[in-house]
């Protein structure tokens, strides 16, 4: 009996407070804001997003213990199995998200992330998954990054593609380019933006960046924002326009909902430039509606 593809997803789980604002921020006083309270996290929203699409998804993460009922009743509402691991010593991490137009800073406390143990993760997960979709941030601040390599070579070995999506240009600095790209080092795809590609090349031309980035992992996806997304595969860097919008209300979630397409698309059996035309109306949808989630 054949089963339908799967997508796994690890990483983190977020409760997100997202601030929008209509002026500068005021130094000592107060300031308008639209707040927002949601769940979030890169690799939950990606999982989400792969659910609304109809994609079969397993996503592990960690949250404090007192969380994880709710955790449990959202994501099996969105349509996600999610396999969560409880936290006693850690809360949920959160991150505190002000957007400014299309400028987002995020305060992050990553709390029960940094804590997801990997080696816990059951074969069969991996054994029913096409496609593995891993996190930068499940790498900078976890307490023993290197378990994370050790599952991208299980992974591997089970059959699974993987993609990592680099995250975080701020927190690669702070972790280390070099570092960082030796823990992923032999990943199927990994997914950048243009800022993230520049930090990891050295270079600030992005196809150069994504030329250099080639010679070390198969695929390449690097997003531009507003101008669509480059992608290397096959020795060619193609170029996928971005989706039309009518008007940006929040890029929060942008290239986490682009991410989903990338994986719907992968496991589909798309070629990743395929992928990325669906990523790039999926992450259209996401930035006009307030929150990083469908």
């Amino acid at each position: 009996m054949s089963h339908e593809p799967r997508v796994l997803v690890v990483g983190d789980v977020i409760d997100d407070v997202v601030a929008r604002v209509e002026m500068p921020l005021r130094p000592n006083t107060d300031t308008p804001a639209r707040i927002l309270r949601e769940s979030g996290g890169s690799a939950a929203n990606t999982a989400v997003w792969l659910a609304a699409e109809g994609v079969q998804v397993d996503f592990v993460g960690r949250v404090g213990h007192v969380d994880a009922q709710r955790f449990d009743r959202e994501f099996a509402s969105a349509g996600v199995t999610a396999h969560l691991e409880h936290d006693t010593d850690f809360a949920t991490g959160t991150i505190v998200i002000v957007v400014e137009g299309e400028i987002r800073s995020m305060l992050s406390d990553r709390g029960a992330n940094a804590e997801l143990d990997p080696t816990r993760i059951p074969l069969g997960l991996l054994e029913s998954a096409a496609v593995v979709h891993l996190t930068g941030y499940s790498i900078f601040h976890h307490h023993k990054p290197e378990l994370m390599t050790a599952f991208i070579q299980s992974a591997q070995s089970a059959g699974c593609r993987v993609m990592v999506d680099a995250s975080s240009s701020g927190f690669l600095q702070d972790f280390g380019v070099e570092r960082f790209l030796e823990l992923i080092a032999g990943v199927d795809i990994l997914r950048c933006n243009e800022d993230e590609a520049a930090i990891l090349s050295g270079v600030v031309d992005v196809p150069e960046a994504v030329r250099l980035l080639a010679a070390r992992f198969p695929v390449v996806v690097a997003t531009l924002g507003s101008e669509g997304a480059l992608v290397w595969e096959d020795g060619i860097v193609t170029t996928v326009p971005a989706a039309p919008i009518e008007a940006m209300v929040d890029p929060t979630g942008a290239g986490d909902s682009f991410n989903a397409g990338i994986l719907a698309g992968l496991v589909s059996g798309a070629t990743a430039v395929h992928a990325a035309h669906r990523a790039a109306e999926i992450s259209a949808r996401c930035v006009t509606q307030l929150g990083a989630r469908p």
